[in-house]
Formats: structure tokens, C-alpha cells, sequence
């Protein structure tokens, strides 16, 4: 089975307490606690390049050479939902 995303961000979903909340307070099935709470977006002003960005970073703090982020990220992050329905 494959491993679910966040469809924002592309972290693993594998645990509830990594799942972002819809506004009834139920746990949100596509999107992680980072990128959405309580039904919104938490930084709806991000756009698809930030997030990349964002995911680089990220990476880099867990020892991946940047070379290999930026490609990973940048193979991902477009294909999520958040940023193919803008």
C-alpha cells in the first residue's frame, strides 16, 4: 500500500497526530497539521514555489544533500492537490 502525503507539503501522513483538522475538528485525511487546521490553510498566502522551498529546507535538516531535495521536491510538490487546483 502506498504511503499518503499531504497534499500540500508532501509529509507522510502514517500517524492521526500528523493530520491537519476540517473545521468540525475531525482529522483531515489529505492534508498534514502544518499545512491545515481547523478547515483552512495555514498559510494560504504560500504559493507552490515557497513550498518547495520550504521542502528543501526540510530535507537539508535531515542530512539530504540539497542537490537531491530541489529534484525531489520539485518532482513532487507540483503534482499535490493543493497547488494543481491554482
Amino acid at each position: 500500500m502506498p504511503i499518503v502525503i499531504c497534499q500540500s507539503c508532501g509529509m507522510p501522513l502514517t500517524n492521526e497526530q500528523n493530520k491537519g483538522t476540517n473545521e468540525n475538528k475531525t482529522l483531515n485525511d489529505e492534508f498534514c497539521k502544518f499545512c491545515f487546521q481547523d478547515g483552512t490553510f495555514v498559510h494560504p498566502e504560500r504559493t507552490m514555489e515557497d513550498q518547495i522551498e520550504i521542502g528543501v529546507e526540510m530535507s537539508k535538516k535531515l542530512w539530504m544533500p540539497e542537490d537531491k531535495a530541489r529534484e525531489i521536491a520539485f518532482e513532487t510538490i507540483p503534482k499535490l492537490k493543493r497547488w494543481q487546483e491554482q
